[in-house]
């Protein structure tokens, strides 16, 4: 470690060390800084995310391996597992950052990593969060399409290049399915 970092080090810890003795000596006097923040986060995330979360999760039960919605002290989610196939979970995460004050919807899981957005808690509504959501989801499914398993998909099932589709004159077709349009 070089020297200026191991000087913040120093410095960082001797705060926590400071900290420490004065929960020892007060533990009732010790106040979070950013508690207000924790409720008010812990508040909107019970009456405006969760329900929301929890409708979509409702739609999807029987049609995936496993949904399900979480919420702690500073976030709020849905985990979504789409096959028995998959060894991961993927989440849409909405983590209410209580240093900076802002709420932060994330995309978490294998090759899933990604901040989407950063907002207030004030702005973040009911319709904010569906949108999320559904932005969530399409990724999520938009990406299981990319990983379609060899070979054509089912006919009827509304897929570009399946046997119930209608081709535009002049298109060609790719294997597996999928089609390609000349513009």
């Amino acid at each position: 470690m070089n020297q200026a970092n191991y000087e913040r080090l120093q410095v960082l810890l001797k705060g926590h060390e400071e900290m420490i003795e004065e929960k020892r000596l007060r533990p009732e006097g010790v106040l979070r800084q950013n508690d207000p923040f924790r409720e008010q986060f812990k508040q909107v995330a019970r009456t405006v995310i969760l329900p929301v979360l929890e409708e979509i999760k409702d739609a999807m039960v029987g049609k995936v391996e496993s949904a399900s919605i979480f919420h702690r002290s500073t976030a709020a989610g849905l985990k979504v597992k789409l096959d028995r196939w998959e060894d991961y979970d993927r989440s849409l995460l909405f983590y209410g950052d209580d240093s900076t004050k802002v709420v932060k919807v994330l995309h978490e899981g294998i090759g899933f990593g990604l901040l989407i957005e950063k907002m207030p808690l004030s702005q973040l509504s009911s319709e904010l969060v569906e949108e999320e959501a559904m932005k969530f989801l399409k990724r999520l499914f938009g990406q299981e399409q990319l990983r379609r398993p060899n070979g054509p998909p089912a006919s009827g099932t509304g897929i570009a290049g399946s046997g119930g589709t209608h081709r535009p004159a002049g298109s060609n077709v790719a294997h597996h399915g999928y089609e390609f349009v000349r513009v």
